[in-house]
């Protein structure tokens, strides 16, 4: 082939490395290039959490017994802490449950701040505050020791205390919502129950601002309408004969009167329960309770303090010894005979006469007093009495009737 030959033109696309990796060329002149060393040590390195201090120890970065490094700092550090500065801050770090590495960094840097005027001319300093700590930085330093230490701690908080904390987080997120439930529910409640309260307070007649005194207002009517329930009687008049009649067909004759408060009721009225017991309308009535003085009367509150009785001492003899209450005669008379203290007395000297005061009696002059000054109605016995005989003639009617509703006082019954 002679120098004017030329090589046959290639047939197709062209093949070389750059038209395939089009890309190729743009990078070509990074390739050849490598990060330098401190770039390098800035990259990432993907160490699992739990493997992470048997990879310290197997790059030789930290000691195999580094454990009885940290036990020396430990003692220097419960040393150093007898004797430090009055600072805030200090007092925080300290608070803590445990100072690792960074808290001795911290605090040497306040200790540079509180310890400027023990500084020499050399820029070190003759505190021995700062000396001490300085040392424990430098332990710490030394071998890599803090690595170790906090690479520990990051395995026990991963390993357990974060799944602590998230399992007690779970368990407040579960609490916060049951509260905020039971919080509903007692707002739902409580509505029900204060519209359930008003009810009952308009059926009372009252407005449920003040309760009791609403209701000790209420009494003022409570003599006419018991006055209204003893006129209410009158319409007995045919339903006691018949039962009357009745009990004697069956019995014969009865000794003891039928429905005998019912009776005088309906004769006489809600009279006190001292004309129903004695048949006399007393001369004067003494009201146990006013009304009038428990509806002027304001609750009082109970004193804070607690009344142990230590203030009585009317039995203890001041002179030192403790007054039983006991006298002993030193000498008695009995039958004209001088007996002495020893005798016991056996009380069967008849001489003298008993007395029976008989002055004190219940409305023997003419005053109603205590449970006699009410009236039947108002008294719990008798009218405990009075609904039973009603409800004896209710049970006789309805019998008869056989148990079909009849009307008794103007109600149906």
């Amino acid at each position: 082939m002679g120098s004017g030959a030329t090589l046959p033109k290639q047939q197709g696309p062209s093949r070389n490395l750059y038209s395939l990796c089009p890309g190729l060329g743009s990078c070509h002149g990074h390739i050849q290039q490598t990060p330098p060393y401190s770039e390098q040590r800035k990259w990432p390195i993907d160490i699992q959490t739990s493997k992470l201090l048997d990879w310290l120890v197997d790059r030789r970065h930290c000691k195999l017994k580094w454990q009885n490094s940290v036990l020396a700092i430990r003692e220097k550090i419960n040393r150093a802490i007898q004797d430090m500065p009055e600072n805030e801050e200090i007092k925080q770090l300290l608070s803590g449950s445990y100072i690792h590495y960074f808290h001795c960094l911290r605090i040497v840097e306040i200790l540079r701040r509180t310890e400027v005027s023990t500084k020499n001319i050399f820029g070190g300093y003759s505190s021995q505050r700062m000396k001490d700590w300085q040392e424990i930085v430098c332990l710490y330093e030394k071998d890599n020791i803090y690595l170790a230490e906090l690479s520990s701690f990051l395995v026990r908080n991963v390993n357990y205390e974060v799944p602590s904390l998230k399992k007690q987080i779970s368990k407040c997120q579960q609490l916060q919502q049951e509260y905020s439930r039971k919080e509903l529910d007692y707002i739902s409640n409580a509505a029900a129950l204060r519209e359930k309260f008003f009810i009952s307070c308009k059926q009372f007649g009252i407005t449920g601002n003040d309760v009791q005194q609403e209701l000790l207002s209420l009494c003022n009517d409570l003599p006419s309408g018991l006055d209204g329930i003893a006129e209410g009687t009158g319409n007995l008049t045919e339903a006691l004969e018949l039962y009357g009649a009745c009990v004697e067909f069956v019995c014969g004759s009865v000794s003891e009167p039928i429905t005998p408060l019912l009776k005088h009721v309906q004769l006489k009225g809600n009279t006190t329960v001292y004309e129903w017991r004695t048949g006399q309308t007393p001369l004067a009535i003494d009201q146990p309770v006013g009304l009038e003085n428990m509806l002027t009367q304001q609750p009082t509150e109970a004193a804070d303090t607690i009344d142990w009785g230590d203030d009585a001492t009317a039995g203890i003899d001041q002179s030192g010894g403790i007054d039983w209450g006991i006298t002993v005669e030193e000498s008695t008379e009995v039958n004209g005979e001088k007996q002495g203290a020893d005798v016991i007395d056996w009380g069967d000297n008849t001489s003298a006469a008993v007395e029976i005061n008989l002055s004190g009696a219940q409305g023997d002059d003419g005053v109603a007093k205590e449970n006699d000054a009410l009236t039947i109605l108002e008294s719990t016995e008798t009218r405990n009495q009075f609904v039973n005989e009603l409800m004896e003639i209710e049970a006789d009617i309805s019998k008869r009737y056989q148990n079909r509703r009849v009307n008794l006082m103007g109600v149906i019954v």
